[in-house]
């Protein structure tokens, strides 16, 4: 039987879509997996153990791979995970005999971003609204983490980069990027942050993809103690790194997820977005940090001007309150299972 999973964009939330792809495995057994994503972001279902074939879809110009698949498999179930009008117009094209689609929680969002005296709870975790659309093809989630393969190719490469011995207790791995300068915590924070890492006898390291250059490079050159950078865009060389650190300090952005997922502890430092969204770190012994002011949040993806004269939800977050952070979650033992 074949399944198509269908999640276009953007990096965290396809990561955050893994563990429904090992609910088909588990709920029908002898399936094969078909994953269209955007063609940015291919690598990752490819990390994904369930996932047989991975489709790449371009928003600009033909998609033949597409076009091929429409006409020569007929898919036992499509599951939208996007829900949007290109991925509605994908599903169209393909043969099928079953179709569900994740539904959004469009009015709760809208209400706890922009009224949130009507609305202040916490929204389902992403994960398992993904969940309730697998549920309606009678299969449903083994486990809720999102996990992704580190190969010994990729880990014999990561070993070659610069930087401390890789699985040490007290690695610390510093990712800055994120796609809005509004929910970035801020450079010299994160300079601040590497120097008192450094001070108290932890290894350090600022990574990111190639988008992120800029503020890993701003990082390390801001840091007395000049830490040693990877940047590259071989995302399995990333999650190999990142599965080296015990602790990983991130924005709200995809290698939040993608550093839960390859088993380091997560220390996660939330602005003008909150946790309280549904895109919270998966997996024991991750942490947030944020000041949890009442103006948050303030939109729904962090990349908004904010109405204050300063962004004082990341600003005034200093490095000393994220350290005392990374120290709980290493006395934790650092890495999860």
């Amino acid at each position: 039987m074949d399944f198509a999973v269908v999640r276009l964009s953007s990096f965290g939330d396809v990561v955050l879509t893994e563990p429904v792809t090992r609910g088909i495995k588990a709920g029908f057994p002898g399936a094969r997996i078909w994953f269209i994503t955007g063609a940015e972001y291919a690598q990752l279902p490819a990390l994904f153990e369930a996932v047989d074939e991975v489709v790449p879809y371009r928003r600009q110009g033909a998609n033949e791979e597409i076009s091929r698949l429409g006409g020569t498999v007929t898919f036992e179930a499509i599951i939208d995970l996007q829900n949007n009008m290109r991925s509605r117009a994908i599903c169209r094209g393909l043969k099928k005999r079953r179709l569900v689609r994740y539904t959004r929680p469009v009015l709760k969002r809208f209400l706890l971003v922009k009224m949130p005296w009507l609305y202040r709870g916490d929204l389902r975790h992403t994960i398992d609204l993904y969940g309730d659309a697998l549920g309606r093809l009678g299969a449903s989630l083994v486990d809720r983490v999102p996990r992704v393969m580190v190969g010994e190719g990729d880990l014999d490469e990561a070993l070659k980069s610069p930087g401390p011995a890789p699985g040490a207790a007290t690695r610390v791995a510093l990712c800055p990027g994120g796609s809005s300068d509004y929910k970035r915590w801020p450079e010299s924070h994160f300079a601040g942050l590497a120097d008192l890492l450094s001070a108290s006898g932890r290894e350090v390291i600022v990574l990111g993809s190639e988008e992120d250059r800029r503020v890993v490079e701003l990082v390390a050159a801001r840091a007395e103690t000049s830490p040693d950078i990877i940047v590259t865009p071989d995302v399995s060389r990333l999650a190999a790194s990142l599965s080296m650190a015990a602790v990983t300090v991130t924005n709200d952005s995809g290698l939040m997820h993608l550093a839960a997922a390859a088993g380091s502890r997560v220390v996660a430092i939330f602005g003008p977005t909150s946790p309280a969204l549904g895109f919270a770190p998966l997996g024991e012994g991750h942490i947030v940090a944020g000041l949890e002011l009442s103006c948050s949040p303030c939109s729904y993806h962090g990349n908004r001007p904010c109405r204050l004269k300063r962004r004082v939800c990341m600003e005034d977050l200093m490095p000393a309150e994220v350290l005392g952070a990374v120290e709980t979650a290493l006395e934790e033992g650092g890495r999860h299972a």
